[in-house]
């Protein structure tokens, strides 16, 4: 039994492993919003709602963190102070607590359950990532430090130039963010849904079978 425990342990690390390499790899596949450029899309917290679902919150942080982690560490965060990696560690343990906070109220398979489900996490998650970037995301991207460092001049024509009206700062914030975290939380879920029965059936039987084939060596 305890070989058979060991087995388990290094498996799940391994596949941790994997996991935090994946997540890295679709940061780099990113998909610009058409509204606001510099801004893009990734599918890396599919990685992180895999890891929620199979292993839990806690091991769904350390790749979420391992992944923003690797991505700087490669060189390949190119946004200042790194605050775009920053950005993503926080999209993907946002999105993760959410999940598990509400699946474990709201926790049917029905369309309506599944349903209330998207809308409030994908709520959350924007006002949170919103919040984020108000504060200090779009301050630090913009050479500063914290909002008050931008507040004075920092408009919607900072983010989409040659609009026909302007927005202050704040009233530009939730203008570009809430829709854009909104879409990003959208397509995450949607393709997690789409992809995470199967997939997940898959490892779970995998993981099943190689465990029997543990203790049998035994």
């Amino acid at each position: 039994m305890k070989n058979a425990t060991s087995f388990k342990e290094t498996k799940n690390l391994i596949l941790l492993g994997v996991f935090i390499a994946l997540g890295t790899i679709l940061m780099l596949i990113e998909i610009p919003y058409p509204l606001v450029p510099f801004l893009k899309f990734d599918l890396s917290e599919l990685i992180v709602l895999l890891t929620v679902e199979l292993f839990g919150l806690i091991p769904a942080i350390m790749v979420a963190f391992f992944k923003s982690l690797l991505n700087i560490m490669l060189g390949l965060s190119a946004t200042p102070m790194h605050i775009g990696s920053i950005t993503a560690f926080i999209a993907s343990v946002t999105l993760a607590f959410l999940y598990v906070i509400i699946k474990k109220y709201i926790s049917g398979s029905k369309m309506g359950q599944k349903t209330l489900r998207f809308v409030l996490v994908i709520t959350g998650f924007s006002l949170v990532l919103t919040i984020c970037n108000y504060l200090f995301i779009t301050p630090i991207y913009f050479g500063g430090l914290w909002f008050t460092d931008v507040i004075e001049w920092a408009t919607l024509d900072s983010f989409i130039p040659g609009l026909p009206f302007n927005l202050g700062y704040g009233a530009a914030i939730a203008f570009v963010y809430i829709p854009f975290n909104a879409l990003k939380g959208l397509i995450v879920l949607g393709v997690y849904e789409l992809i995470s029965p199967r997939l997940l059936t898959v490892l779970q039987v995998s993981a099943k079978h190689k465990r029997v084939s543990s203790v049998i060596a035994k």
